[in-house]
């Protein structure tokens, strides 16, 4: 690594030369995560970049290169607010500053530059001379904390943490099955047993593509909408309801990462009931977001449709099957692996910002509960 040369990507034309070495780079690295991609991060600038006259969104595209090779990519955003020119606060941050459409926000790198890509964090602290920055580092715990005990000149403010669970599925369906705990055992038999008392014929459907699963969206939006108001579950907001976001993935369905995508829908008597989209990522298939009909919500269609997905990955020779991230009985009752993520707010170490950045944090937690209590 004795000849590495960092290099800042800062405008459209720029960002758009990179697609080729971006693509190559992701069939270098394990264990790629849709959000590392070329084509994941173009839609999304293209979606969610913002410029006014005091919000502007600047390209801050962090890249590594080591004999002409590139090695790692970081994209991030320097967002501005106020005015341009005498802004007095600043927001550095991964790409993915989205509401939980964009999961876990860390580089691309291969292995041996995980940390070195991350020590221009350091680089970017040192370039502020007033106002204050905010910069959100991300990463997995163990490279996170030893880069930032080993940068004085960045100050962690907070962190949240990001679980990120894995199924591991081993040779077939059925030794996957007999390893599984005795719960959820007895879910799949309830599962099943319950489908065929009622004469229920189960079906997976599954569409791959930009064509196919685009005719389907606005279904896949109806049953996300149906599960989002579900209040005997797990609570998550209707991510798709805004149109921005629908937009966006109209956007992916527009790039190359189509060919990535899939939609799985769950058919009972051949009427769906379930859908959950999918993205193919080498031997790892990254299952997102899903919906479905409350009217079969006895049946535990979800619980159904997650199997049928395991079982047909072996039919694929999917190794893992990433179901995303957050803590819930969902995912940890399958017995997932665990890759623990670390989001860190920071600002440049110096007294005034510690201090200017903590009343400001402080500030941002009464509002939110105050909010929250506005909307009980």
């Amino acid at each position: 690594m004795s000849k590495l040369k960092k290099l800042v990507v800062s405008t459209e034309t720029e960002f758009e030369a990179l697609a080729a070495s971006w693509r190559l780079l992701e069939t270098q690295v394990p264990q790629l995560l849709p959000f590392q991609t070329y084509d994941w991060n173009r839609a999304w600038w293209k979606v969610f970049s913002d410029s006014s006259w005091y919000h502007k969104d600047e390209l801050a595209i962090c890249t590594l290169y080591d004999e002409g090779q590139l090695v790692a990519v970081m994209p991030l955003t320097n967002t501005h607010v106020g005015l341009h020119s005498l802004f007095m606060y600043r927001y550095v941050r991964p790409f993915g500053a989205d509401p939980n459409l964009t999961e876990i926000r860390i580089p691309l790198a291969l292995p041996a530059y995980d940390e070195t890509i991350l020590q221009q964090w350091e680089d970017l602290s040192r370039q502020e001379t007033f106002g204050l920055t905010e910069f959100q580092v991300i990463h997995t715990k163990q490279h996170a904390a030893h880069f930032l005990a080993s940068n004085a000149a960045v100050h962690p403010l907070e962190a949240r943490d990001v679980p990120n669970f894995i199924l591991h599925l081993g040779d077939n369906w059925a030794n996957f099955k007999s390893g599984l705990k005795r719960n959820i055992k007895e879910s799949l038999r309830h599962c099943y047993n319950s489908l065929a008392r009622d004469n229920l014929q189960v079906h997976l459907q599954v569409w791959q593509g930009a064509a196919e699963i685009r005719s389907l969206l606005h279904d896949f939006y109806t049953l996300h909408a149906a599960r989002a108001g579900a209040t005997n579950t797990v609570e998550h907001p209707d991510y798709f309801a805004a149109p921005q976001h629908r937009a966006f993935m109209a956007a992916l369905l527009e790039s190359d990462f189509a060919s990535r995508m899939q939609l799985f829908c769950l058919e009972l008597d051949g009427r769906v009931v379930a859908m959950r989209l999918g993205f193919a990522m080498g031997e790892e298939l990254y299952l997102y977001y899903s919906g479905y009909d409350l009217q079969f919500a006895r049946y535990s269609v979800m619980t159904t449709l997650l199997a049928e997905i395991i079982q047909w990955s072996y039919t694929q020779n999917f190794k893992r099957i990433n179901l995303s991230v957050g803590e819930d009985v969902s995912k940890t009752r399958w017995g997932p692996s665990v890759t623990h993520y670390v989001e860190y707010q920071c600002v440049k170490n110096n007294a005034w910002r510690r201090n200017l950045g903590n009343s400001i944090l402080k500030m941002r937690k009464l509002r939110r509960n105050w909010a929250g209590q506005k909307s009980d």
